[in-house]
């Protein structure tokens, strides 16, 4: 089950992407009907209904969708997560506009309350995650045409999605969002796509690309993992530096910054690696050394450069 929270839409960035979506009239104030279900007696803690299935209908009228044969009401209070953070991102109004592609057919997690209406069960959602479907290719990335807005990963053609309700994000190595022409000249590097298929594209939502953006005047350094493991107490913090672009050389060291306060700095070695134009470097506490979780690490160059990745 997808971890689902209720949120309010915000910023203005996701109100102006859906501002072009057509809505279909519904009963803003409609209550969840009864569904075909007989209900019986209810053990404690037997209220509440996990769902994740195909979505067979939908009836604006009463805002309902039929998930594998399980009638949901969608409060018109519900924000429906499309990204997958637990957020919501759209109404349920803006899941089912006319000028979209059609949800039905697509997948649905929804959790909700289940309460009897004279022996007949009634579920009301209280928290929902769509998606047109689940498709994962991890490769090669190849031919990027920013202009034509497409590339392919090992062989799987790849456009980003241009559906409203499913913005498209692309990260470099270090999780930060770049743009499709920032990709150009990173072929060859593995790449991980996730999205839908449609007329034989994969139409992505997610892209996580090993581009590393570099920063001007400055080498640029990435965090590639932050990981605390809480039964040792300990982490473990890995990445890699470019070469300075004034001098050509690599910085002997980085900076670790626990907690990014300040305090307790750790220097780890950089290990030039010439055939891929990068230094790597590495770090890893002793076992109890960390006590907790430190939320968050900073790394730095005696150039200046920095880094921040919230540790996992």
């Amino acid at each position: 089950m997808r971890n689902l929270r209720i949120a309010s839409m915000t910023g203005a960035a996701a109100l102006a992407a859906l501002a072009s979506i057509q809505l279909l009239p519904t009963q803003a104030g409609a209550v969840a009907p009864i569904d075909g279900f007989t209900l019986p007696t209810l053990w404690p803690g037997a209220n509440v209904l996990s769902l994740e299935g195909g979505v067979l209908a939908i009836d604006p009228a009463t805002r309902t969708i039929n998930v594998d044969g399980s009638v949901v009401h969608i409060p018109a209070t519900l924000r429906i997560d499309t990204d997958g953070d637990g957020f919501g991102d759209i109404t349920f109004e803006q899941l089912t506009a006319s000028n979209l592609r059609s949800a039905i057919g697509g997948y649905m997690a929804v959790e909700a309350d289940v309460t009897s209406v004279n022996g007949l069960a009634r579920f009301t959602a209280n928290a929902a995650y769509f998606e047109f479907g689940e498709h994962v290719v991890v490769g090669a990335l190849m031919a990027v045409n920013a202009q034509a807005g497409t590339f392919t990963i090992a062989g799987t053609p790849v456009r980003l999605s241009t559906d409203a309700r499913i913005p498209a994000k692309v990260l470099d190595l270090g999780g930060n969002p770049i743009t499709l022409a920032d990709m150009a000249g990173w072929e060859g590097s593995l790449a991980a796509v996730e999205g839908y298929m449609q007329d034989g594209v994969l139409r992505a939502k997610i892209v996580e690309t090993d581009v590393v953006m570099p920063a001007a005047g400055s080498d640029t350094i990435v965090i590639e993992k932050a990981l605390y493991n809480a039964s040792k107490r300990s982490i473990e913090v890995r990445g890699t530096i470019t070469a300075h672009p004034a001098t050509g050389a690599f910085a002997p060291n980085v900076q670790i910054d626990l907690s990014c306060d300040g305090l307790g700095i750790i220097n780890a070695t950089v290990v030039p690696d010439l055939a891929l134009g990068q230094g790597e470097w590495r770090w890893k506490s002793a076992n109890n050394a960390v006590p907790t979780n430190p939320g968050s690490v900073c790394v730095r160059s005696s150039s200046g450069a920095n880094a921040q990745r919230a540790t996992n």
